[in-house]
């Protein structure tokens, strides 16, 4: 039998599509003076604008290893994930290319370095797909976007290393998830 986590799980880990992370610089007149940077209450696309910070903030550079390869907790929320081998990230569109991950705190406008992460597609969507399902409605733009109250929300753990063992068993786990739960009868 299949509990309710694994069909949601399935279901949405399939769904899921990460971000772009493109953007654009804004141009700075002949005196050195930009626009100033909006008050978080001001801003009225807060994705895009979030994301186009932490873009500029924490570029991904040409073969960048993922921040999250063999980490046993990482990304913090609800349910921390177990890194990758060391996927390479690049700074191009593509099947390498880097994502930047909020998080825990899903707010696009905290880019502490504890809460942005340059990753592999591979460990952020693992993670989105563990830990959407906690997060209620987007508040506004400046308070924190953190996990439902009636959840314990850990905190990104750079420091534990996972065993390759524990790796592989967590590949093994993803790649056989969606065949195990397309053979159970869920009546």
């Amino acid at each position: 039998m299949i509990d309710e986590d694994d069909l949601w799980l399935d279901t949405n880990f399939r769904l899921y599509e990460p971000h772009q992370d493109d953007y654009t610089v804004i141009e700075i007149d002949k005196k050195g003076v930009g626009r100033p940077m909006s008050e978080p209450s001001e801003i009225t696309d807060i994705i895009s604008t979030g994301r186009k910070r932490a873009a500029m903030m924490y570029p991904i550079f040409k073969d960048m290893k993922c921040e999250w390869a063999g980490l046993r907790y990482a990304g913090g929320g609800v349910e921390p994930i177990i890194g990758c081998f060391g996927n390479v990230i690049q700074p191009t569109k593509g099947p390498d290319k880097g994502d930047r991950h909020h998080g825990p705190d899903k707010n696009v406008i905290n880019n502490a370095p504890d809460n942005v992460h340059r990753i592999c597609s591979t460990c952020h969507n693992r993670w989105h797909a563990l830990n959407n399902k906690y997060y209620g409605t987007r508040p506004p733009a400046d308070e924190p976007f953190m996990p439902l109250e009636e959840y314990v929300c850990k905190k990104h753990d750079a420091e534990t290393k996972a065993t390759d063992q524990e790796i592989a068993d967590n590949e093994t786990w993803w790649a056989t998830k969606h065949k195990l739960l397309a053979n159970v009868d869920t009546e």
